[in-house]
């Protein structure tokens, strides 16, 4: 598995650093806090980003969201800043495992599975929110295009979707796509 540490002290990431290894990880880059991660995340494109440092601030902030909007990855931070804040933002930002005064590495290769199970089922629950969310707009918009339709047409509620659904299939788009050109052509000509 690629890693990227991000930390500002190489001492305090050391014992992490060799567990990695010792595991068969690979260590494919080793930053400080102000590196611009997000950048690094994006062209690497590593299996894991691991943030250490005493405490979790704006700039370690910053740079999980960078991650998080450019790439997300999953994250794993170890610090000894236990306050529900930090752990609140960090969580936001895009922390997928918060650990506090760890000081056992050998942990490390759990916690990266579990990070990387817990990331993974974070992005399935992201891609069918926007799908449910697409689906939800898309039944919207082809109610009211029907209804364009059966006053435009004076046709049955099911010959209007019929029309709707072979516009689709004639044009190779979804539903929602077509009912969304209806609404706007009507808009054009009342």
């Amino acid at each position: 598995m690629d890693l990227i540490f991000v930390t500002d002290s190489l001492d305090s990431s050391q014992p992490l650093v060799t567990a990695a290894a010792k595991a068969g990880h690979r260590v494919v880059r080793h930053i400080g806090p102000n590196d611009e991660a997000g950048n690094y995340v994006e062209t690497l494109r590593p299996h894991a980003v691991i943030f250490i440092s005493d405490e979790v601030d704006r700039t370690v902030l910053r740079e999980m969201r960078a991650i998080t909007e450019k790439r997300p990855t999953p994250i794993l931070v170890f610090t000894r800043d236990g306050s529900d804040d930090a752990i609140d933002e960090s969580v936001k930002a895009g922390a997928s495992a918060y650990i506090v005064d760890c000081h056992d590495a050998s942990r490390l290769n759990s916690l990266l599975r579990v990070s990387l199970i817990r990331f993974a089922e974070q992005q399935k629950l992201n891609t069918e929110l926007r799908q449910t969310r697409v689906a939800l707009q898309d039944r919207k918009v082809v109610e009211k295009a029907k209804g364009l339709i059966m006053q435009q047409k004076h046709v049955s509620e099911d010959q209007a979707y019929r029309a709707i659904r072979k516009l689709a299939m004639d044009h190779n788009k979804r539903l929602g796509e077509i009912a969304e050109q209806i609404i706007a052509s009507s808009e054009v000509l009342v």
